[in-house]
């Protein structure tokens, strides 16, 4: 793509940027009393206010909330889509591949738990214009055979066609995970396609630590917990990671206990993700936040940085997607009624005066 037109992207997201949520409004929303206030607050000072106006505020739900909250996302990504072609367009539509997968996924579980999809659009966040999905003849089906007959002409039948039955939770994890990993193969051929281009290797390489942390989580929680086959293990690791390669995953799936397995990714190259398993007790509490915290400051230096290419579109993209997980993070809490303090342990955004001095992923 010409600089020119680069230049016009990064000018759309600068102005963008302006509307994203400060400390001191991060402040409000955890000092909001409950969650009616939260809403009001969001209504009437931030940005979001434009999508909620629509939601019932005399019934709040965290679902409703949040799928209005990203309309706002959906609206970026269509935006910035506007400036780019080819390639680039490419890895923005990504993003709607992912909310394909997770919009499944929902109602694949509404599906096995309640035999129907009746009020489904509730938990849906759908872009119709760019979802492969045919969402209104899927909420109509009422059995499986049905719903995956309904995909026929999508990529996600032939991922779907080889489960026969939706009857236990097991059925439900394989099928999830088979839509996770679909996510992560197709992530994995665009990037493919843009290797060797000078001016997309700083986004590659961070979506490809991304995939590295998920697998070393991935296999830390199910030799410690689950005890999945070995060929389960290897099945549902994602493939296109910077450090974790093949050998690594059959190695890994080979771990007979959870000490083992931590002996072996205090392997040098692992170096950069020591932080996921270095808390000691609070390894399981809080190595999710640990993650995204890491990913959020990947991606913030990668806004930061790169003024020449779309990996500054897609970084502003997931800092958009890290202040919405943490709105509703702070929606969570306050229908937990938990202190403000451990609110603010719990979410990715980190003060300015706490974020000096302080490592990514802590």
């Amino acid at each position: 793509m010409p600089n020119s037109q680069y230049a016009c992207l990064n000018t759309k997201i600068q102005a963008m940027r302006a509307s994203m949520l400060s400390d001191n409004e991060y402040r409000q929303m955890i000092k909001a009393q409950d969650f009616n206030s939260l809403f009001q607050f969001l209504c009437n000072h931030t940005v979001y206010g434009d999508y909620l106006s629509d939601v019932d505020s005399t019934h709040l739900h965290r679902e409703t909330v949040e799928n209005a909250l990203n309309r706002h996302r959906i609206l970026i990504i269509e935006k910035l889509m506007h400036y780019t072609s080819g390639d680039d367009k490419k890895l923005l539509q990504l993003f709607f591949v992912k909310q394909d997968v997770e919009n499944l996924i929902t109602m694949i579980r509404k599906l096995m738990r309640e035999g129907n999809l009746s009020n489904v659009n509730d938990f849906l966040y759908t872009a119709q214009k760019h979802t492969s999905l045919p969402v209104q003849s899927l909420i109509s089906a009422s059995t499986w055979d049905n719903f995956k007959k309904k995909l026929t002409n999508t990529d996600f039948y032939r991922v779907l066609e080889i489960y026969p039955s939706l009857t236990t939770n097991l059925d439900l994890y394989d099928i999830e995970k088979s839509l996770e990993r679909y996510y992560y193969d197709e992530q994995k051929r665009i990037l493919r396609k843009v290797t060797g281009q000078k001016s997309k290797e700083s986004l590659i390489k961070v979506f490809r630590k991304e995939v590295d942390i998920l697998n070393l989580i991935w296999f830390y929680r199910n030799i410690k917990f689950y005890h999945l086959p070995r060929e389960q293990l290897i099945a549902y690791a994602y493939r296109g990671g910077l450090r974790v390669e093949t050998s690594d995953i059959e190695k890994f799936s080979g771990s007979k206990n959870i000490e083992a397995y931590l002996m072996m990714v205090k392997d040098p190259k692992f170096d950069d993700y020591a932080f996921l398993f270095s808390h000691g007790l609070s390894n399981d509490l809080y190595m999710e936040r640990r993650r995204e915290r890491y990913l959020f400051y990947a991606f913030k230096r990668l806004f930061l940085s790169d003024n020449s290419g779309i990996g500054k579109a897609i970084a502003f993209v997931r800092l958009i997607e890290y202040e919405i997980n943490d709105i509703v993070s702070i929606i969570e809490s306050k229908r937990y009624h938990m202190l403000q303090d451990d609110t603010e342990s719990f979410l990715i955004h980190q003060f300015e005066e706490e974020r000096e001095g302080l490592t990514d992923g802590n």
